[in-house]
């Protein structure tokens, strides 16, 4: 045996000379199967345990993250989990939301719907959507703080509800001035939002599986629509909304020295 391998260990106290010996004289001592086993334990624990460390890392980084499935957006801070929500699908279900027109009624979709409620965005914050900056883009005047006019998509989406909801009830909302009078205007409103609320569905693809019941009387199975659904807080991105409006009278929503006007809507 090289001596110069073994001079690398120090003399443990309370070991007898007769090891120290036994290993200076050259002779090599073959350990039991169970001894092999117990020495390599602590390196095989440890590759097994890098290896799970490895597989659990791959699919983080496989998974999509916040920022991959979100678009940025100033109120993405508002963004708030409440969980899964079974949704009330039922056709008898007593939505405030549903039912004849009447005042009150009209109060609830206003309040989630018809107030435009202007934000405000900053030029690095507009870039950070994606949007770049165009002369035809409002801004507000210097006295009202600058930045550029925007507000939430939501609001929009929930406004064509309330549009489609109208004229369901046909000249109900027409003959109390809730429509566009005119019938072209009215129809091309109403394209849009059909249009809106389409690519969003599309663009969102649910696909929570709905089962079928038998129901009495029917010859075919029907949808049972209260499935659960992963939801945010609405009500927390209405507050977002209402503290960080932006309050300007009607006067001065005027167009700045810079502003050059499309020759038609985007």
């Amino acid at each position: 045996m090289n001596e110069e391998y073994y001079s690398q260990y120090s003399h443990l106290d309370g070991i007898e000379d007769d090891n120290t010996k036994l290993l200076g004289s050259g002779i090599t001592i073959s350990l039991p199967p169970k001894s092999r086993f117990l020495h390599l334990w602590p390196w095989l624990s440890h590759g097994v345990l890098m290896s799970i460390t490895l597989w659990f890392f791959i699919q983080w980084a496989r998974s999509p993250s916040m920022d991959d499935v979100v678009i940025y957006s100033p109120a993405n801070e508002a963004i708030e989990s409440i969980g899964i929500i079974k949704f009330n699908g039922s056709f008898n279900f007593p939505s405030i939301y549903s039912g004849p027109p009447s005042p009150e009624l009209d109060a609830i979709w206003d309040r989630v719907s018809l107030d435009v409620r202007p934000l405000r965005m900053t030029h690095e914050q507009l870039l950070r959507t994606g949007e770049k900056p165009s002369p035809a883009m409002a801004r507000y005047p210097d006295e009202y703080g600058g930045g550029y006019v925007a507000t939430v998509e939501v609001i929009h989406q929930l406004h064509c509800l309330d549009i489609l909801r109208k004229v369901s009830w046909g000249n109900e909302y027409h003959e109390n001035g809730g429509m566009h009078k005119s019938h072209e205007l009215s129809r091309r409103h109403v394209d849009h939002c059909i249009e809106i609320l389409r690519q969003f569905t599309m663009c969102s693809g649910d696909v929570t599986m709905i089962t079928h019941d038998w129901i009495e009387g029917r010859t075919t199975p029907f949808g049972d629509f209260n499935v659960p659904h992963k939801c945010r807080n609405f009500e927390k991105i209405l507050d977002w909304i209402d503290e960080h409006r932006v309050f300007i009278p009607p006067s001065s929503w005027v167009r700045l020295e810079d502003n050059v006007d499309l020759p038609y809507p985007p």
